[in-house]
């Protein structure tokens, strides 16, 4: 959740609704504690690539690191980067827990420059293994968005929490794998004169991996939003 005490709220939500430009570099880092991660052939393990933007499937112990970088051409003139450190342990092949840090840069407007921590993610994600030998995997979990940013500067929240149930599902036959999520999500601990902020999102990649280091993907993300008092 982001706050600009110098902008209209509804020049703020032309510009969540307008991005123009969103950049996502990321480099991952998988480690090596699961060795039965490594044999993506056992049915008892189905191991999908982690997309840009969608999440994988698959419970994965591994860190990430993001980048994304947001432009917005509208009277806010929106410039900000994101930095995100995302570290996940996955207990079994059927469960995990993720933990995302980011770190905000905010260079326009003139007078909502600001920088700093933004809302910690932390994530319980389970998956089902019962149509495994048909390269399916069903699965689903919750997020919640801790109130780790700064309210004055316009970076997360300092007392807001935000719960994000969300169901998914992974195909992958050979090097073809195609990514569901669908996602709804809702703000907790809201100050008088606050709204609640509802969203209903839904996230798509399709993969193919050309050799062992060159991998072809597509990604569809997509939302609503409403604000109720």
């Amino acid at each position: 959740m982001m706050l600009f005490p110098d902008v209209s709220a509804s020049e703020l939500c032309s510009a969540c609704s307008s991005r123009s430009l969103l950049v996502v570099f990321a480099l991952m880092l998988p480690l090596t504690g699961l060795k039965a991660q490594e044999h993506d052939d056992d049915h008892d393990h189905l191991h999908f690539s982690h997309p840009m933007v969608t999440e994988s499937p698959s419970p994965d112990t591994k860190l990430r690191l993001d980048y994304l970088g947001t432009r917005v051409s509208d009277p806010t003139d929106l410039r900000e980067h994101v930095v995100r450190l995302e570290g996940e342990y996955a207990f079994n092949h059927t469960v995990s827990v993720a933990v995302v840090t980011p770190f905000v840069w905010r260079t326009a407007p003139q007078t909502a420059r600001a920088s700093g921590l933004g809302d910690i993610e932390v994530s319980l994600k389970a998956a089902s293994l019962m149509f495994g030998d048909r390269g399916l995997l069903l699965g689903g979990g919750l997020s919640s968005s801790l109130p780790t940013g700064n309210d004055s500067k316009g970076i997360g929240s300092g007392h807001i929490v935000e719960l994000e149930p969300f169901v998914d599902l992974g195909y992958k036959r050979n090097a073809f794998e195609f990514v569901g999520f669908a996602r709804a999500s809702s703000t907790f601990r809201r100050r008088a004169g606050e709204e609640a902020e509802r969203a209903l999102a839904f996230d798509f990649s399709a993969l193919y991996q050309v050799r062992s280091r060159l991998e072809a993907l597509v990604e569809l993300t997509t939302d609503t939003s409403a604000g109720r008092p």
